[in-house]
């Protein structure tokens, strides 16, 4: 009986080692590309992440899913605007920067992001340079998204699955 007891014990825990990062949005190997992590999220999981990752940065998060941005952000010395639409596509142009820029003149934002996993074309890198729209893209967002989940997970107990 004690050795059926054991199997079963030992099939829980293998399934928790396998089940708890699929719950916690987390990838059960640790090699994989931190881009095509972030690609494999859900999408509030990556709002959730994204806010926490602005929040690091001094931005109050106001909004979210708005009408013609994602994300509402406030800082002391203006509104901000972020548009992550894009986030799993491989390549983002021009057209998505320009859409957060008129947005951000319909509101009169200091400055917006474009965020996604890829990268952008040399089109929206020359259309952005110059304007208040930062491009954020593939490694340097899943930096963001890593530091926020460490501000999280420090700050909530983890319990494993029982």
């Amino acid at each position: 009986m004690t050795s059926v007891k054991a199997a079963f014990a030992w099939l829980r825990d293998a399934a928790g080692a396998i089940l708890w990062p699929i719950l916690r949005d987390e990838p059960s190997r640790g090699d994989l590309d931190p881009v095509l992590e972030v690609r494999a999220m859900k999408w509030g999981n990556l709002q959730l992440l994204l806010a926490e990752a602005f929040r690091v940065q001094g931005f109050h998060v106001t909004a979210v899913g708005a009408e013609s941005d994602d994300m509402v952000l406030v800082k002391d010395d203006g509104t901000y605007l972020v548009d992550c639409r894009h986030w799993r596509s491989s390549e983002v142009g021009a057209n998505a920067a320009g859409r957060l820029y008129g947005a951000m003149g319909r509101i009169d934002a200091k400055a917006g992001f474009v965020i996604t996993t890829g990268k952008f074309t040399p089109d929206a890198l020359e259309f952005a340079r110059g304007l208040n729209v930062e491009l954020i893209g593939g490694r340097e967002l899943a930096r963001m998204l890593e530091i926020a989940k460490e501000t999280i997970s420090g700050a909530l107990p983890v319990r494993p699955l029982a």
